[in-house]
């Protein structure tokens, strides 16, 4: 779940400028290798790797492509929604810095526990960027609150119309959907009453700020607290903007929809690659959307081991033995790999640009 660590985001980056830690990404990125290796022992420890390059010889190469094609559908649908909130909020920004703000929520996303470290770096270099906090913390806030709904939307559809598929679900991982059910929309409305509650937000952060003044991590409580009081005002301002505009929550929604599809389609490009026709594009899409909601809020970075032993389970009903292993891997690949690494080279790029014109700035002075 991606509320944890943005309950906090408000108060740590007001008080301390120095965040993302290098010392805890690397953590995290050794942790997420470890993750990957043991999974890798996990389900590839019988795998050959010229089962693949089999494998990569004899199929169509065409569905791959468009795969990753919905993964970068997938990032710039959260940069089409940072662009109309902004817009909407009175900060207007180019369509690129959108993008790069998508990329590197995806990228700290994948690598943090329960996708929680996104949402605070991704408003830590808004605010390098001159983005106010109230403007950029209640546009993630809305960003997080409307992709929860979208993906409980995708699960109410699917149970609707297609309960056979639901229940067939259940029977297997009803622990796992069950759970992420109760978090995603536990999630709503704590995100809701974040949003739109004229009281929550300032005793959480009060909370922690006295909770940090006592373990004398924090030494000038009063002006912190006095900083929190001044940009509690502009963000209740901000989110009343978007509590009138339901127009551009619909629009929000909308493109979250079109998000949540696009990656939920990609089980279904990676059967059509082994050749198989399109008469199930709807059980694998049903089958994916409640695997999303199942392993969304699993504590482990992009919820590693978890999201592949559900694809094995899952689709195995698709897949012949031979192939489902293949099958996985290609699809992990296209929907996780590739995407965090492209994103990566993006937030590298632009953390060197950020300080770099900092760097000339404070030289100039």
């Amino acid at each position: 779940m991606k509320v944890g660590s943005l309950l906090l985001s408000r108060s740590i980056l007001i008080m301390h400028e120095q965040y993302p830690n290098k010392k805890k990404q690397l953590l995290s990125i050794i942790f997420l290798v470890i993750i990957i290796l043991l999974t890798a022992y996990l389900y590839l420890r019988d795998y050959s790797i010229n089962e693949l390059i089999t494998t990569l010889k004899s199929i169509n190469i065409n569905f791959l492509i468009l795969g990753l094609g919905m993964m970068f559908l997938f990032v710039n649908c959260e940069a089409i929604n940072i662009y109309m909130i902004m817009s909407s909020l009175k900060t207007p920004l180019p369509y690129y810095k959108c993008l790069q703000y998508s990329c590197i929520g995806f990228y700290f996303s994948s690598i943090t526990p329960s996708a929680s470290g996104g949402q605070p770096v991704q408003v830590y270099y808004m605010r390098q960027h001159k983005i106010p906090v109230s403007v950029s913390t209640i546009t993630i806030f809305f960003i997080v609150f409307v992709y929860q709904i979208a993906m409980v939307f995708w699960g109410i559809v699917i149970s609707v119309f297609r309960y056979d598929i639901t229940s067939g679900f259940a029977s297997s991982l009803w622990f796992l959907l069950l759970y992420g059910t109760i978090i995603n929309v536990g999630a709503i409305a704590i995100l809701f009453l974040l949003m739109f509650s004229k009281n929550i937000v300032p005793k959480i952060l009060i909370f922690f700020i006295n909770f940090g003044k006592k373990l004398k991590l924090i030494k000038n409580s009063e002006g912190i607290l006095d900083k929190i009081d001044k940009s509690m005002i502009l963000y209740k301002e901000k989110a009343n903007i978007l509590k009138n505009d339901p127009i551009l929550f619909f629009k929000v929604f909308l493109v979250t929809i079109i998000q949540m599809a696009a990656l939920n389609i990609i089980p279904y490009l990676t059967y059509r690659s082994f050749g198989y026709d399109s008469s199930f594009i709807l059980d694998l899409f049903a089958y994916q959307s409640l695997l999303t909601i199942s392993t969304s809020a699993i504590p482990l970075p992009g919820a590693e081991g978890v999201t592949q032993g559900g694809f094995l389970r899952v689709f195995r009903m698709f897949f012949p033995e031979s192939e489902i292993t293949s099958a996985m891997l290609l699809n992990r690949i296209i929907s996780f790999y590739i995407p965090l690494l492209l994103c990566f080279i993006v937030y590298f790029f632009v953390h060197i640009y950020t300080f770099r014109k900092r760097g000339d700035k404070v030289d100039r002075q």
